[in-house]
């Protein structure tokens, strides 16, 4: 037997005042006289040991009374394994799923909101000396403690839907850290939750004997949604005045067709593209939208579709950047690159940077769309092992090689890059003779290569040799088989390979018609398009590559409609990189520009986590199975919909009748005495 009321106890010591009174009798005799009192002795010999008898039992009786309604004060209970057990805790966990699929509908409503009038329910049904623990899947501070009633109503009143969205396992273990720091040995710990199924790893649960739980999943009326999922351009190119090709994908996931779902596209506010979708049950499908910009600098996208009740992923973020130059950067002997001066010269969209390759800033290489390495006759480490990681992080190089022969640096370089090698320096006079025109590279330049037409005439050229395995492409091949442009895609960039050099000894390619095309390509074509949105929950640390002219002292901050004045994350500037830290950032979705002294330097998109869009629960039967193969040992699943449903719950939390008994025998005793 346990107590509720353990501090009542004390009032045992009450016990003695009867102990007391019977021990030392106060009461005054009085003196009476007789004649005669020989009859009176052998009367008091006889009652002496009746009376004695009769007090004892007195004494008994009393101390037992006392005994009674002290015991039926301090509120005791039996230790039983069963329903009523439970109510003998006395701390309660309570954890309202409130993340994004619970604001679908279910029989009462809207299901965030019944879990809550449930555990409301349950908080109003408690003994006054039951303390409270709140969970749910919001990172606050004020939730990560023990509560009174009072603050318990309070803070499941304030609670809101959220985009976060925890494992159960996360849950259980703050609510065993709540615990623990508060040095409380067990719990009555209820689930209010629809149990979607990425998020119930339940036979992952550690194992547990002593706490109690109670399940009470919300089932969905219909079990449908519609959802933006993700978006990409597709387009090789950004620029303005061009036609931006944006992908996106929508996933039905239910068991229902739809046909005609409208989709929209709007940029800076204005609407590009619209399209009507039909989609069969269970499928996802891509939809290509077309659009053009007219200025350059960072762009706002927002992809929306129409549906209900799931709302927060019928819509998508996205920002990307248009420049107002492709920037170029020529490393090579110094007057020797006058051709691709010539030709990057008379495009005002290109603008041109010169590096003598004996003096290379790799620092500034980020800060180019495009890098050409122009007949360096030394390929050193350090370059090779910088423009690497360059390439790996988006960059674009074009490789051509230097005018002589210059086979161990080549091959080296080859080497790093994964590349192939070279088997020899040819001398054998040849011309290009074919051209992958699907290729993105020729994508607007050349549609179509005459029979006869006039190309190139190579004198002298490096015979590479492109294992499979190297992933290397041809984009322009020899009469004699050989490479002439080759293409190799490195982490997010592309590495091209030119077998030739630019000097006449090399052919007439520098001073043919295809080399506007080529050159013009690996340009505007290879510039890489960054990341155009990140997500809510997931993504937190984001890098992004900034100009070292630009930093200061002062932090980079936050700055969109949704936050007054500003947000400042946490941040890491190290080698032209930003690392932001969102770990403790409450963000919404939407754009938030990236802010230094009152200047843009990028504009970031978030969106929710599509993972709550997923339409797949357990039932009570599949609960019930994963349960008994976890480590938890007392649970018992309840159904809202089971007309004893509250009546179960006012028992679970109704205080034991079981010290009216003991009121019953204080009130026995003293009606025998």
């Amino acid at each position: 037997m346990i107590f509720l009321r353990p501090e009542f106890l004390y009032g045992l010591f009450a016990l003695s005042i009867p102990l007391i009174i019977h021990l030392f009798n106060f009461r005054r005799h009085k003196k009476l006289y007789f004649s005669d009192i020989s009859r009176l002795k052998t009367i008091a010999t006889h009652t002496r040991k009746e009376q004695k008898l009769k007090h004892l039992i007195v004494l008994l009786l009393r101390m037992l009374a006392i005994l009674f309604i002290v015991i039926a004060i301090s509120g005791p209970e039996l230790k039983k394994d069963d329903l009523a057990a439970s109510s003998t805790s006395q701390t309660v966990a309570l954890y309202i799923d409130n993340s994004f699929s619970m604001m679908a509908e279910g029989q009462s409503g809207r299901l965030f909101e019944s879990a809550r009038q449930y555990a409301l329910q349950v908080i109003e049904g408690a003994s006054e000396n039951t303390n409270f623990i709140i969970l749910s899947n919001s990172n606050t501070g004020q939730l990560n403690r023990v509560l009174g009633q009072e603050a318990a109503i309070s803070e499941l009143e304030k609670m809101e839907i959220s985009y976060n969205s925890k494992k159960l396992s996360q849950v259980i273990g703050s609510q065993n850290r709540i615990l623990e720091n508060s040095e409380i040995h067990n719990s009555t710990i209820y689930l209010f939750s629809d149990f979607q199924a990425y998020t119930s790893d339940i036979t992952s649960l550690p194992e547990d004997t002593v706490n109690r739980y109670l399940i009470i999943p919300f089932t969905h009326i219909q079990s449908k949604n519609i959802y933006i999922d993700s978006c990409q351009i597709y387009s090789p190119d950004v620029m303005k005045e061009k036609v931006i090709g944006l992908s996106v994908w929508i996933k039905n996931d239910s068991d229902t067709d739809y046909e005609k779902v409208p989709l929209k596209l709007s940029i800076n506010g204005h609407q590009k593209a619209v399209a009507g979708i039909d989609l069969k049950a269970g499928t996802s499908k891509q939809v290509d939208l077309n659009f053009t910009v007219s200025e350059s600098g960072w762009h706002y996208g927002l992809i929306e579709i129409e549906d209900f009740p799931i709302t927060f992923d019928d819509h998508m973020y996205f920002a990307f950047d248009v420049k107002q130059n492709i920037e170029v950067l020529i490393i090579g002997p110094k007057g020797s690159n006058r051709y691709l001066n010539n030709f990057y010269s008379s495009d005002d969209i290109f603008k041109i940077t010169e590096m003598n390759y004996r003096s290379i800033d790799f620092g500034k290489f980020k800060n180019f769309d495009l890098v050409i390495l122009a007949g360096i006759p030394n390929i050193s480490t350090g370059l090779t092992s910088n423009v690497k990681q360059y390439i790996t992080e988006g960059g674009n190089l074009l490789f051509i090689p230097p005018n002589q022969e210059s086979h161990e640096d080549i091959s080296v370089f080859l080497k790093e890059m994964n590349a192939g090698n070279i088997i020899r320096f040819d001398t054998s006079e040849t011309r290009v003779s074919r051209l992958k025109l699907s290729n993105d590279l020729f994508s607007e330049s050349i549609t179509k290569v005459p029979q006869n037409a006039d190309l190139p005439t190579i004198k002298q050229h490096y015979h590479y040799n492109f294992p499979i395995s190297s992933g290397v492409e041809t984009l322009v091949s020899l009469l004699s088989g050989n490479d002439f442009l080759s293409k190799k895609n490195i982490g997010s960039g592309q590495l091209y390979l030119l077998s030739v050099g630019l000097d006449d000894s090399y052919g007439n390619f520098a001073s043919h018609l295809l080399f506007v095309p080529i050159m013009h390509g690996v340009a505007s074509k290879g510039s890489s398009v960054k990341k155009l949105f990140y997500t809510l929950g997931k993504d937190q640390n984001i890098t992004l590559n900034i100009d070292n002219s630009i930093v200061s002292e002062s932090p980079f901050y936050l700055s969109s409609p949704q936050t007054q004045p500003y947000i400042i994350p946490g941040q890491k500037y190290k080698n032209g990189k930003l690392i932001l830290s969102l770990d403790e950032l409450t963000l919404q979705d939407g754009y938030y520009n990236l802010m230094m002294s009152d200047s843009v330097v990028s504009v970031i998109a978030f969106n929710f986590n599509r993972d709550e869009s997923e339409m797949s629960f357990l039932n009570s039967e599949e609960l019930e199975d994963m349960f008994e193969e976890s480590g938890l040992q007392n649970f018992t699943i309840l159904n809202t919909s089971d007309p004893n449903y509250s009546e179960i719950v006012n028992a679970l939390q109704k205080e034991s009748d079981f010290w009216k008994l003991f009121i019953i025998f204080a009130l026995s005793v003293i009606f025998i005495e």
